[in-house]
C-alpha cells in the first residue's frame, strides 16, 4: 500500500473511531462503528497490519483526528445555538412571563438562568444587582432553572408565586443569601423575613402557570445549549458560569454598542 493511501485509510479508521466516541445516541454510534468495521474489512490483512503500524507510530494522527471532530462538533453546537437565540429572543426577553428588574425600555436586557441551590449562583447574586444599580439602563430578566432537586424546585415555585405579592426581588435576594441545603423550612423563613405571607405563597404555588413558566425555561434551556446555571444571554451571546463585574460591564457594553 502507498504512503498516501496507507495515510488515506488510516484517517478514515480514526475519524470513524472517533465519530463513534462522540457520537451521542445510539443509532449514531451503531451507523459509525458499521462503517468502521466495513473499511476495515475492505483492507486485507497485510494493509491492516500497515495501518496499525503506522497509527502506532504517528499517534499524532489520532489526536490530531480527535481535536478536528471534537472543534467541528463545538462550531456546529455554536452555530445551532446561535439560531436558536435569534429564533427564540422573544421568549428570552419579553416573553411577559418572567419576573424582570430594571426598565422595560432598557438599551440591554440580561437574561439569567439560576438555581437557588447552586454556589455560584449565590456568588453571582451580589454581582448582578451591583451592576443593575449602578447601570440604569439594565433590564434583567429572571429564568427560573431549578436543576438541583426538589428543594430547587420548591424555591422556584416559591420564588414565582411571590410575585403575586409585589416581592418577587427581595426574596430571590434572600433565597440566594440562605445557606446549606434548602427545605421548606429555610424557605419559609426566607419568606417571612422579607414580608411575605407565606400561607398566602403556600397556596400560589401550586398555580399551573408557574408549571407552565418552569417547563418553558427548561424546553428554552434545551434550545439554546445551556446546560448549567449560572448562565446569562447578553445580546447574541451565551456566558456559562461565573464571571466578575469588569467582564460583565465589557458584554454589556459591547451589546450596547452594536445596536448604534
Amino acid at each position: 500500500m502507498s504512503g498516501r493511501n496507507l495515510l488515506a485509510a488510516a484517517a478514515l479508521l480514526v475519524a470513524l473511531a472517533v465519530l463513534a466516541v462522540l457520537a451521542t445516541g445510539g443509532e449514531h454510534i451503531d451507523r459509525a462503528q458499521t462503517a468502521r468495521a466495513s473499511v476495515a474489512e475492505a483492507l486485507s490483512d497485510g494493509q491492516r497490519a500497515d495501518v496499525r503500524k503506522y497509527l502506532i507510530e504517528n499517534p499524532n494522527v489520532i489526536v490530531e483526528a480527535l481535536d478536528t471532530l471534537k472543534a467541528r462538533q463545538q462550531a456546529a453546537e455554536q452555530a445551532k445555538s446561535k439560531q436558536a437565540l435569534t429564533r427564540l429572543r422573544g421568549d428570552l426577553v419579553a416573553s411577559g412571563r418572567d419576573p424582570t428588574l430594571g426598565p422595560d425600555d432598557a438599551s440591554v436586557t440580561i437574561v439569567e438562568f439560576f438555581d437557588y441551590q447552586c454556589p455560584y449562583c449565590k456568588r453571582m447574586t451580589n454581582t448582578v444587582m451591583a451592576l443593575m444599580r449602578e447601570d440604569g439602563d439594565l433590564r434583567l430578566v429572571f429564568k427560573e432553572f431549578p436543576i438541583l432537586g426538589e428543594p430547587s424546585m420548591l424555591a422556584s415555585r416559591a420564588a414565582l408565586a411571590a410575585t403575586k405579592q409585589g416581592k418577587y426581588t427581595e426574596f430571590h435576594i434572600a433565597l440566594m443569601n440562605q445557606r446549606g441545603q434548602l427545605s421548606e423550612g429555610s424557605i419559609e423563613q426566607a419568606a417571612r423575613m422579607v414580608g411575605i405571607d407565606f400561607d398566602r405563597l403556600r397556596e400560589d404555588m401550586q398555580a399551573a402557570e408557574i408549571t407552565a413558566i418552569v417547563q418553558i425555561n427548561y424546553q428554552l434551556a434545551q434550545a439554546i445549549g445551556v446546560t448549567g446555571t449560572p448562565a446569562f444571554i447578553i445580546g447574541d451571546q451565551i456566558i456559562p458560569g461565573a464571571v466578575d463585574i469588569a467582564r460583565l460591564r465589557e458584554i454589556v457594553e459591547k451589546a450596547r454598542s452594536s445596536k448604534n
